[in-house]
């Protein structure tokens, strides 16, 4: 039974995290945008361009605070890192203390970052303004992807919106249940609901082919089709119909969406593996997880696990995040496991004095295969940390401006 402390704490961590946590948009809309930027790139072709990317090079300067501005990269250089070059990095084992009072400061950010508040997107390379507060935002054609949240009397809920290089919004926001992109960045899926029915949409940010779409059967709003990861190149695994009490797990890459049993609930999934993995079995006393192949159409799952709910891979495929399976006010450990039998690497717990409501929050993202970005929450104050596969722990001193604090822009 919770403590009446506990039970304050966790009504004030909602209400700082549900704000950031209808014209139709339709395909035939994001076709033509996506032709309007290739006319404009190639009416500029020559001369123009190299003067355009020679005004565009960022001046390199790293994000210290919210009062500091540089240029970012092109919108359509994905901001997302890059697996970690040959020979891969020391991996240690045991259990890691994340205490973020005695951890390295470290000025810059490894991946892009979203300050809720501002709203502002953190680079390496420097920060933007905001129109709005996003839940994720990744490069897109000339500008940039993102899901917005809103919470008005005409307008509720989890919002797609495509920015142009000014950042502003050029097309309207449909409903979606998500956006993911690929470990290389070279693709990005997301779903949309047309008022009849939802739709998944596998695009090339840099608009060199044209989205493709996988149409789902007729339904509601209300039951979401939610993209959680690529299971290859080109194909994104999604949980559909969520809100109805009976999600199926579907693979969708054009055309008709294909089933994927095995799975109770998908909630990542590992395009280099080619595996979906979710809540496999609810028991009384757990709730177990597993892996299952996409490519063979799901089944009998390759391993399971009941002491972790699984969360992001790594970039190749190498490694899998596992929390605690009942985590509602934060996990207040991560284990990494090994991604192709389950068993665990090392495992880092955080630091929290006594009595106090928090953890890692499950949104989260991979640097490569050597470190976790991840946001601490600590009673109503929330940090973001760099944690190390060889052990390294360190804090990122990116000042917020407000109280709801940084979260990474595009979780893996």
């Amino acid at each position: 039974m919770n403590t009446p402390l506990e039970d304050q704490v966790h009504d004030a961590l909602h209400r700082r995290v549900d704000p950031i946590q209808h014209a139709p948009l339709t395909v035939t809309d994001v076709r033509h945008r996506a032709r309007r930027i290739q006319r404009r790139r190639a009416a500029v072709a020559g001369g123009a361009v190299a003067a355009v990317l020679a005004i565009a090079i960022p001046v390199g300067l790293s994000a210290t605070g919210t009062n500091q501005r540089s240029d970012v990269p092109p919108a359509t250089q994905s901001p997302s890192p890059t697996p970690s070059p040959s020979p891969a990095p020391e991996v240690t084992s045991g259990t890691i203390e994340v205490d973020p009072e005695s951890a390295e400061v470290v000025e810059q950010t490894p991946v892009p970052l979203l300050d809720v508040d501002g709203p502002t997107l953190i680079t390496p390379d420097g920060t933007l303004d905001l129109p709005a507060a996003y839940d994720t935002l990744t490069p897109y054609l000339d500008g940039w992807a993102g899901v917005a949240r809103y919470d008005e009397p005409d307008k509720s809920g989890a919002f797609i919106e495509f920015l142009g290089e000014d950042l502003r919004v050029d097309d309207g926001g449909v409903p979606t249940g998500g956006l993911v992109e690929s470990p290389d960045g070279a693709r990005i899926a997301w779903s949309e609901y047309d008022g009849t029915r939802w739709r998944v949409m596998v695009a090339d940010p840099a608009g060199g082919t044209e989205p493709v779409e996988t149409t789902f059967a007729p339904t509601a709003e209300e039951e979401p089709v939610i993209p959680v990861g690529f299971v290859s190149d080109d194909a994104v695994a999604v949980r559909a119909m969520y809100n109805i009490g009976d999600p199926k797990t579907f693979v969708a890459s054009g055309g008709q969406p294909v089933e994927v049993p095995g799975l109770l609930q998908a909630d990542t999934a590992s395009s280099t593996l080619g595996v979906v993995a979710g809540i496999t079995e609810f028991r009384p006393d757990a709730t177990c997880s597993g892996v299952v192949d996409a490519a063979a159409g799901g089944g009998r799952p390759a391993w399971t696990t009941c002491d972790h709910r699984l969360g992001p891979f790594s970039a190749t495929g190498t490694y899998v995040v596992g929390t605690l399976p009942e985590a509602e006010s934060g996990s207040r450990d991560i284990t990494v496991l090994d991604a192709t039998t389950g068993e665990e690497v090392l495992t880092f717990e955080a630091a929290l004095p006594r009595r106090t409501v928090g953890g890692f929050w499950t949104q989260m993202t991979w640097v490569g295969d050597e470190a976790l970005v991840v946001r601490l929450a600590s009673g109503e104050d929330y940090v973001m940390m760099r944690l190390g596969l060889d052990g390294s722990v360190q804090r990122i001193g990116i000042e917020s401006a407000g109280v709801s604090g940084l979260k990474v822009a595009m979780p893996s």
